[in-house]
């Protein structure tokens, strides 16, 4: 029986703040001290300095205003009346400590919680007291910004944060109520998301019993209670020494249920006693907490928490619980003495008492001593194997790293180590994503709590390390502190997974670290490999083939180039898809014969001797034999079963993994308009293919840069262009798989250091073999944060852009003023996009032709006039960068649809009322087919009288 991973902390001895909301948290070692400092500094600011306050009880005074308000803000953060608990949840006493007038022992015991209320709402509390209320807004939005780092309230700090940067326009002079109100009405609804007690008391209060309730009704599941829910309800008001049920109730719970609980309250209320309710509902958490339910009962303490908070509070904000009866502390302490560490002492009648005697062990020898013998079902991949295999012949610790393109066997070897050790728990992954981004405090604290997790008795797997210790924020750091924890747990069992050629690059971070593993290294699948992948493929598909086919495919397989994760061993199930698919089809069509010619068979087959009958019967058998003997299979194989049979010409002769069918360079001269686009693809086309015959003939050539700029308004072909590229280079074999990634600057550039390279270092694997076409890219060097991270990923993109040259496109596209800026951004740009396309905006005609053209892709046909309504509405349409375009033409399409639609539904029901009145055909008719599919001028969206409304309603 183990305690949920997340929850672990809490047994530990860790410096520990558990606010139920968001989960334990190891608070990295001094980082309330730099908070303490940061609020010193900000109290000690010029702007602050001289505004205190004589009224504050709890502060020495004369206490700083935005001391004042930090205090407040401490209380709110967490929640309304939820819970905060843990060895450090002494939020306002570790921080302000030296601001106390009478500063008690801080307690460290993991136990410990409270329920702070906190009347503090936003824009100001106690700065309400400064004469300059525009200066007060600022200093509160300072006090939030100072207490960045608590991770359980980052959250809701953030989201308090987005209200100060964009504040209602309102007097900033109105009274503290009048002031709170107008701009917890302008918060967004992500932001009353993550602070709901902005929607008021009475909203809050119906966020509250939603929770309460759901948490509950998931209690009673896993443990069985009796009481409705109603009487769970009047007793948690009872309680919380509630004399009557709120009012408020009658908005939160509705109307029948708030009619209910006045009933039956005042019978629950006679000879209630909050004693004993406390020790049932501790008993019913245990019980609930044994069935594995840890987290429902964690949240339904907070909720109700916060339910008592609330009614207490009302008709205000919540405030501090009063006294309660609730088992907070209980349900802590017995987590600790159910899950939390203990000795254990073997009791003598264990052994004393036992009826059989134990059999007597094995003799220990070259395959027995240890470990029991691996069996391993990788294919192709024979150093792996023997790893494996020697890994589990003795009792060292398994140290071992796997080193290997994707897809290649290496996860299904680490499961296969992870079952031969036959551990009690099932193995613990970690991958490179969970240490991205992250402070180096936490990710060492992560790698410590997952090293004294598994330590002798779990498999401990990380995937990606090679990621993980070349990240360039505190990848060098973790590297030496694993090399660290290896020393320090010596019974750790570690496998670490990386790409091909990872040892090295882990090597060039910590030379020593790669010594402490067995390395072995998975490799690319031959065509026998793959044949045997496609077999198991079949197998695991209900089918089988013949050895051509599987012979064939194999062959086929190892010449497929990948496309972003279709690579290696994942290319099998893919192509066995098709051909099993496309085998049942056919078994189906064959099958299906025509009564008439069954019955003529029948009839012809009576007329013959019994004779002749079986001379038939056998020269049929033998023709029978003969074929599947050519075809490779014996004639018994095929009557073994009903497995339908994949044959060598079942087989493609091509596995097109872009799914792309069709010409690319007839669908790029079949577009509207883009003459000159067209123009310049053609003369790329004519360069490669002469510089293709250059190298048949032996002569020596450079192969050029194909990363391009596409410059342009919306609408006008970019992204589809760029698509039909990547398809058109992969038919001329310039790329190996010709597929399009599309991407914009979120993509490209994380949040936090650290994770920009990264994270375009994966953009740009996924695009590897095709085109990767980034939208917008004048964004990455546009952004006016100070510390922004375009810049980064611009200098990883260029990197990559020059290392993957042979096998990747990139494509830039944007405005052409803002695009010529963005080349000027950066020195190695401008070389590394030689040829630059613009496309051009699209006539009124060719628009014309656009719009006919998706109307026909969707079904429809034009009404004659309907081509000059369109044009007349084009003239009027004011052509600026942002006119829309081909993307005008599929908005305006999508409205005169919906427009189309109306008229014909309405007409029709008009037809089938006047029906229904029995006035007959001449009352009303069904629209016809051909009305069902044409689009007239009066479907077209109006005509406008003021041009600038185009762009309101169709861009």
């Amino acid at each position: 029986m183990r305690l949920p991973e997340h929850l672990e902390p809490l047994l530990t001895d860790e410096p520990v703040l558990d606010v139920y909301s968001h989960g334990p948290w190891r608070v990295p070692d001094g980082l309330f001290e730099e908070i303490s400092d940061r609020i010193d500094g900000l109290a000690a600011d010029p702007r602050a300095a001289d505004l205190t306050t004589d009224e504050h009880k709890l502060l020495t005074l004369p206490a700083s205003l935005v001391t004042a308000e930090i205090f407040g803000i401490l209380a709110f953060l967490p929640g309304g009346g939820a819970i905060k608990a843990g060895s450090w949840s002494q939020l306002p006493e570790r921080l302000l400590y030296k601001h106390l007038v009478n500063p008690g022992p801080l307690s460290t015991r993991m136990t410990r919680w409270d329920a702070p209320g906190g009347r503090w709402r936003p824009p100001v509390d106690w700065l309400i007291e400064a004469p300059d209320r525009e200066l007060a807004i600022e200093l509160a939005r300072d006090c939030l910004s100072v207490l960045e780092g608590v991770q359980p309230l980052e959250e809701r700090r953030k989201a308090l944060l987005r209200m100060y940067d964009d504040p209602p326009e309102c007097d900033v002079n109105l009274p503290k109520m009048e002031l709170r109100e107008h701009w917890h009405a302008h918060a967004g609804d992500d932001i009353v998301t993550a602070v709901p007690e902005l929607l008021g008391p009475v909203g809050y209060l119906e966020w509250v019993c939603g929770g309460l309730l759901a948490s509950y009704e998931h209690l009673t599941e896993v443990a069985p209670r009796e009481e409705s829910v109603e009487v769970h309800l009047i007793q948690l008001l009872l309680q919380g020494s509630m004399e009557h049920v709120p009012a408020e109730l009658a908005v939160a719970l509705g109307e029948d249920r708030y009619g209910d609980l006045q009933q039956r309250f005042p019978g629950e209320r006679r000879g209630f006693k909050p004693g004993a309710w406390q020790e049932r509902t501790r008993a019913w958490l245990v019980r609930a907490l044994v069935a594995g339910a840890a987290d429902a009962c964690r949240g339904w303490l907070d909720m109700a928490m916060r339910f008592v908070a609330v009614v207490q509070g009302l008709p205000g904000d919540p405030w501090f619980p009063k006294a309660e009866w609730i088992p907070v502390g209980q349900f802590q302490t017995d987590l600790r003495r159910l899950y939390a560490p203990r000795r254990r002492v073997v009791n003598p009648l264990t052994e004393t008492l036992k009826s059989v005697p134990a059999k007597a062990p094995r003799p220990a020898g070259p395959r027995t001593r240890g470990r029991p013998e691996i069996a391993t079902s990788l294919v192709g991949q024979p150093e792996v194997v023997q790893a494996l295999e020697e890994l589990t012949r003795g009792d060292e610790p398994v140290r071992l790293l796997l080193a290997g393109p994707d897809a290649t066997g290496k996860r299904d070897a680490a499961q296969e180590l992870a079952k031969a050790l036959a551990f009690g728990r099932d193995p613990h992954w970690v991958t490179d994503n969970l240490f991205t981004g992250q402070r180096l405090s936490d990710a060492v604290a992560k790698l410590h709590a997952d090293a004294r997790d598994c330590a002798g008795d779990r498999l401990l797997i990380i995937e990606g390390l090679d990621g993980i210790v070349t990240d360039p924020g505190n990848g060098e750091a973790i590297a030496s502190e694993l090399h660290r924890l290896l020393a320090v747990h010596p019974d750790l069992h570690l496998v670490a997974l990386c790409d091909a050629g990872g040892e090295d690059r882990i090597r060039e971070i910590n030379p020593v670290l790669p010594q402490r593993f067995r390395i072995a290294r998975t490799r690319p699948f031959t065509a026998e490999g793959h044949a045997e992948l496609f077999r198991r493929a079949l197998e695991a598909r209900g089918a089988r083939g013949t050895r051509q086919a599987v012979d064939a495919a194999g062959a086929l397989l190892a010449a497929t180039p990948p496309m972003q994760t279709l690579r290696n061993a994942r290319l099998a199930p893919h192509l066995a898809d098709q051909v099993v698919a496309a085998v049942r089809a056919r078994a189906a069509k064959d099958t299906a014969q025509p009564a008439k010619n069954t019955a003529q068979l029948a009839k012809d087959t009576a007329q013959a001797t019994k004779d002749t009958a079986q001379a038939t019967k056998e020269a049929a058998q033998a023709a029978k034999d003969a074929a599947q003997a050519a075809d490779g299979t014996a004639p018994e194989d095929e009557s073994r079963d009903a497995k339908p049979v994949v044959r060598k010409q079942d087989i493609p002769e091509t596995l097109d993994t872009s799914l792309a069918a069709g010409n690319p360079l007839a669908e790029l001269h079949s577009l509207t308009g883009l003459d000159t686009v067209k123009h310049e693809i053609a003369l790329i086309v004519a360069g490669t293919h002469a510089a293709r015959l250059r190298s048949e003939s032996g002569l020596q050539i450079t192969p050029p840069t194909r990363h391009m700029v596409f410059t342009g308004n919306p609408g006008t072909g970019k992204t589809m262009v760029a698509r039909l590229l990547g398809r058109i280079y992969k038919r001329l074999g310039v790329l190996s798989s010709g597929h399009l990634i599309e991407a914009s600057r979120a993509h490209l550039v994380g949040e936090y250091i650290g994770q920009t390279a990264p994270r375009t270092r994966r953009l740009v694997e996924r695009a590897l073999g095709g085109v990767l076409f980034i939208d917008e890219a004048y964004t990455l060097t546009q952004s006016p944060l100070k510390g922004d991270y375009g810049h980064e990923a611009i200098a990883e993109l260029v990197k990559l852009m020059e290392d993957h040259r042979d096998d990747l496109i990139v494509i830039v596209a944007g405005y052409q003023q803002e695009m010529a800026e963005f080349l000027a951004a950066n020195p190695g740009l401008d070389s590394r996009f030689p040829k630059q396309i613009h496309f051009p905006d699209y006539t009124d005609d060719e628009l014309i032709t656009v719009f006919g053209q998706l109307a026909a892709a969707d079904g429809f046909k034009l009404a004659p006039g309907t081509d000059d309504v369109l044009l007349a509405m084009l003239r009027r349409a004011p052509r600026g960068p942002s006119f829309g375009n081909g993307r005008l033409m599929r908005n305006m399409l999508d409205v005169a649809v919906a427009n189309q639609a109306d008229r014909v539904a309405t007409a029709a029901f008009a037809a089938a009322k006047k029906k229904n009145d029995g006035t007959g055909k001449k009352a009303g008719r069904t629209p016809t087919k051909k009305e069902l599919i044409t689009l007239t001028a009066d479907d077209l969206p109006p005509l406008l009288d003021h041009p600038e409304e185009f762009f309101g309603l169709y861009l």
